[in-house]
């Protein structure tokens, strides 16, 4: 049976229950604190965070990102794990999907045109409207709101050339 993958995000500086280090453009996944406090030559270190608390690292007025942070698309606490790294201050492009029943079509990591249907919504009125994206780039972030009335999704886009796909390994 195959283990369940979802989506994680470790922001830089962040005090946690798990990390992400970076050493010598290695990225190097630590379960605990005391597994932490074993490695002294690391240069930044990422801290775990619940994934929809990422929209308090993002500026949604210019929009940028706020803080350096790692979103892991498919998170399964194996042995190695693709995952994508955005520094602070880089530009994003948001695109809010809000409606009764929204259905969002893009995951982490997957590329997008312009133009592209992007979502689905199901209005109060029963209709369907097709949302579609004003910009292009690697979909980086599907935040989702369930408790918000009508239900409502951010998707943070970036330029490809923004980020960087790094590989994960757990700490021996």
């Amino acid at each position: 049976m195959e283990k369940y993958r979802y989506p994680e995000v470790f922001v830089e500086g962040v005090e946690s229950d798990k990390y992400v280090l970076e050493i010598n453009e290695h990225y190097i996944l630590v379960l605990t604190k005391e597994d932490l406090e074993k490695y002294v030559n690391y240069k930044r270190v990422f801290g775990h965070i619940i994934y929809e608390h990422i929209i308090n690292y993002i500026d949604l007025v210019k929009p940028a990102t706020k803080k350096a942070f790692i979103v892991i698309p498919e998170y399964s606490g194996e042995k190695e794990m693709n995952g994508f790294l955005i520094d602070e201050n880089k530009k994003l492009c948001l695109i809010e999907v809000k409606g009764i029943q929204p259905y969002v079509f893009p995951r982490e990591g997957d590329e997008i045109e312009e133009r592209d249907k992007v979502a689905y919504i199901i209005t109060g009125k029963g209709e369907v409207r097709t949302i579609r994206s004003p910009c292009k780039g690697v979909v980086l972030l599907v935040i989702n709101f369930p408790w918000e009335k009508p239900e409502k999704y951010v998707l943070a886009v970036v330029n490809k050339n923004d980020i960087r796909e790094i590989t994960i390994r757990k700490s021996p």
